[in-house]
């Protein structure tokens, strides 16, 4: 069973993942965490070199989940790549964070991250293009088979409260 958490950048993905992982007993795999280990390894470079690196940990995240036959997902999904290869993975449920794309906008540049990142390059204006570029591609929840628990991050979850639901729907999955 796979549980693929979903949404913005800044809407909470980490924060409840790891919520989720540590209530179902299931491996987190996030893909930031992989990302940052490349950094890490192989050293922080320019955007296209982040690229390469980023690409490298989606596939590191796949491989690693194949080989877990179950985990808690984390990432900012690209939309596509999710539904060319998450299905394939076995039974899943999507856990969607959803909030204001303001407070995920407020939130993501309030955190700090790993240098490699670069978001500390970003100046103002190009922290403005990324956000509308994140908004303009933004269609909610990946839908990608299976059923889909929306959940308010708007404020903290109560984790308690949350799963009983995502019970009954992992329950359901085949």
């Amino acid at each position: 069973m796979f549980i693929i958490v979903s949404g913005l950048p800044g809407s909470g993905k980490t924060t409840l993942g790891r919520q989720l992982a540590e209530r179902t007993h299931l491996p987190f795999i996030d893909k930031d965490l992989i990302l940052e280990a490349l950094f890490d390894s192989l050293g922080v470079g320019d955007h296209t070199w982040r690229s390469r690196l980023s690409r490298a940990a989606d596939e590191i995240l796949l491989s690693t989940a194949r080989e877990a036959f179950g985990a808690v997902l984390v990432n900012w999904w690209h939309r596509d790549w999710a539904a060319r290869h998450l299905p394939g993975l076995g039974p899943l449920v999507e856990v969607h964070c959803r909030c204001p794309a303001e407070t995920a906008a407020d939130r993501f540049r309030r955190r700090r991250r790993h240098p490699g990142h670069l978001d500390p390059a970003l100046t103002d204006e190009e922290f403005a293009d990324r956000v509308t570029t994140i908004r303009a591609s933004y269609r909610g929840p990946l839908d990608l088979g299976g059923p889909v628990l929306t959940v308010d991050t708007t404020r903290p979850v109560d984790i308690a409260l949350l799963m009983p639901e995502l019970r009954t729907l992992l329950t359901t999955v085949p």
